[in-house]
């Protein structure tokens, strides 16, 4: 629940002041609730904020964590980001032992001043002020706080109190103080399952919350952001590089956005007008010059990683990108929109969350978010979305890093918020055929294809393109661990762009594939797709679980046995339907000596109640146990 309190903020901000003297930093004093499932505990976080202007705003922090074993060294880095516009103030960082007791003061020159971009020269004045604590034993505790100076309002610090897996929080508070005449917005997300001391007012912002045990994590779970207590706030007028703004919604914002974003940074020389216009020339289909625009750009760029914010907010701009040849997914995405531009392609610079969980962009609470940059490329049909930082996928292709979720797209007239497109399991297809045949010895010699589209084009596109053929054995016989003594003759993989499939090709022999008991031979009957990883068992489960992807596995096998020996057992057909999708297994006879296997198998995403995670891992159980079957011969 949420408890409402009346507290001064002034008197919040002050106190937050006195912990490094006055706190005991003993490990005996945390609540033994706390420790219990924590490979951390955090003793306090305090967050104090103070925007005395709409271009100037005061950031200070303050963390005190105990590492209590050494899964909990994540938190023994210490890294401050800063930049011409972002200035570090004030730096601190002292470790304590088990009882409390200073061990180690860390020294101005002990911390290291990185570029936040190695091997980059876009981003010289993005830095990172950097310390990493080496423990010898545990636990430990490091305080750190620092204090930043920004002219950047326009992203004003959200807060997650509960930041990971298995680190507890003994007490984290957030306070924000704006000057008259900037009213703050904030919207909280997830706050009714816990208790959380707030006061709130046009200027000015205090919350609070204490002794929350550990969360352990368990088999998908769903993002910690998607259970825990989530603050998001933001001004009405703001700043951002030097460039003030105002917005009362998305529209705005995204209008305003589009206004700093195209200023100075769509240049292109006229000769570079003049090649891409040549690329295109005769050519009518706007799909297909954006297509030819899409593959100059692979051609041409390489992408380096950086995050959204550091580097500024702004793209470098299109000529720069074109000829240095590089960029952030913020440059490289301008730099497509800006040549699409000049062949006449409309085309709307993206912003969104990307990774493996989709995550939306808040469309009821606009503000700066977003980790990555696409680009959205409208049709009369359907919306277009490309990728820009990857030289390896086809046209139009997301995969699971940014499909199926709200994102905004900036454009002329405004933001507007669109999702992405979704691929459904059909979509996310995997077709496997080939065949093997097995001698009297037990010899294995198999020859199989594998076409795999969807978000498993991108799981085998970056598992295996571009290895070498030792690299490319190596993952095979990794993707084939069931099998012994794997010899392969032939490994060929081809990235189809145009098909938007990936497509390997695989032949191979083994010896004692088959097994013998007494009299009888064992042949398993799935050689090539076999299921051998069940979602691990959970006690007491206390989260609910999600299947973020759903997909589908068709495999047809035809099997030659030996005619020496003689057919005791075929596996029987097999139906298996469940919420969480269908197995289905048919065996049939060619001739005395010849089977034809076919699988498919189908997993629908969703979200799911902890109550049903037993009766999904059961449907993949029993998945596992008939993808073991055997065909059994004996002597004749």
């Amino acid at each position: 629940m949420i408890r409402i309190i009346k507290t001064p903020i002034i008197f919040l901000l002050f106190s937050t002041l006195l912990y490094s003297q006055d706190y005991s930093f003993s490990v005996s004093k945390i609540p033994e609730n706390l420790t219990s499932n924590a490979n951390s505990v955090i003793r306090f976080q305090d967050i104090s904020i103070e925007i005395q202007a709409q271009d100037k705003m005061i950031f200070k922090v303050k963390t005190a964590v105990t590492v209590l074993n050494k899964l909990g060294d994540q938190h023994k880095y210490i890294s401050v980001d800063f930049d011409k516009n972002q200035k570090i103030k004030e730096i601190k960082t002292l470790v304590y032992d088990a009882f409390g007791n200073e061990i180690e003061k860390v020294k101005s020159k002990e911390y290291e001043e990185v570029s936040a971009v190695d091997g980059s020269t876009l981003y010289g004045d993005s830095k990172v002020l950097y310390y990493r604590y080496v423990p010898t034993v545990y636990p430990y505790t490091i305080y750190s706080e620092y204090e930043i100076e920004t002219i950047n309002t326009g992203f004003v610090p959200d807060w997650r109190p509960i930041s990971s897996y298995l680190t507890a929080v003994e007490s984290s508070t957030y306070n924000l103080v704006s000057a008259e005449g900037l009213k703050v917005r904030f919207k909280e997300k997830n706050f009714e399952d816990y208790t959380i001391e707030k006061e709130t007012s046009e200027t000015s912002l205090s919350f609070k919350i204490e002794n929350i045990p550990a969360i352990k994590r368990e088999p998908y779970s769903p993002r910690l952001a998607e259970i825990t207590p989530v603050l998001i706030t933001g001004l009405y007028k703001f700043n951002l590089e030097g460039i003030k703004g105002e917005a009362a919604n998305w529209s705005e914002f995204g209008k305003w956005q589009y206004d700093y974003l195209k200023a100075g940074n769509d240049h292109l020389l006229a000769s570079t007008k003049m090649e891409v216009s040549k690329l295109v020339e005769g050519i009518n289909d706007p799909i297909e010059k954006a297509k030819i625009i899409y593959k100059y750009v692979q051609d041409r760029t390489r992408y380096i990683s950086v995050q959204v914010g550091i580097g500024g907010w702004m793209p470098i701009p299109a000529d720069v990108v074109h000829r240095l040849g590089y960029g952030d997914c913020k440059g490289l995405t301008n730099y497509t929109k800006t040549l699409l531009d000049a062949v006449g392609i409309e085309s709307y610079y993206t912003v969104i969350w990307a990774g493996d969980n989709s995550k939306d962009i808040d469309k009821d609470f606009f503000s700066m978010q977003g980790n990555h940059i696409i680009l959205n490329l409208p049709t009369e049909k359907e919306d277009i979305w490309l990728e820009c930082t990857n030289q390896k996928v086809p046209f139009g292709y997301l995969g699971d890093f940014t499909d199926d979720r709200d994102a905004l797209v900036i454009t002329p007239n405004g933001g507007i918020i669109k999702h992405t497109q979704r691929y459904a399991p059909e979509d996310n297809y995997q077709h496997t055929k080939g065949s093997f045949e097995i001698d009297a010895n037990g010899t294995i010699k198999a020859q199989v294809k594998i076409n795999s589209k969807g978000t498993q084009y991108m799981d085998n596109l970056l598992r295996n393109d571009g290895e070498s053929q030792q690299e490319l054995e190596n993952l095979f016989k990794e993707y084939l661990s069931y099998i012994n003594n794997i010899k392969f003759s032939k490994i060929e993989v081809f990235n189809n762009r145009e098909a938007m499939a990936f497509e390997e090709e695989i032949e191979f022999s083994a010896t004692n594939y088959a097994t013998t008991s007494g009299s009888e031979m064992l042949i398993p009957i799935n050689a090539f797709n076999r299921n051998s990883a069940i979602p691990n068992r959970v006690r007491n489960r206390k989260l609910p679980f999600e299947i973020s992807h759903g997909y589908v596995d068709v495999d047809e096998i035809e099997i030659t046995l030996p005619s020496t020996l003689q057919v005791v057992y075929v596996p029987e057909n097999k139906l298996i339907e469940s919420d969480y999708g269908e197995y289905i297994v048919e065996v049939s006879k060619i001739d005395e000596y010849n089977y034809l296997y076919k699988r498919t198998i189908r997993i629908e995403e969703g979200k799911h109640p902890k109550e049903d995670y037993d009766l999904y891992r059961t449907f993949r159980k029993n998945i596992r146990k008939y993808d073991n079957s055997k065909i059994v011969l004996k002597s004749k």
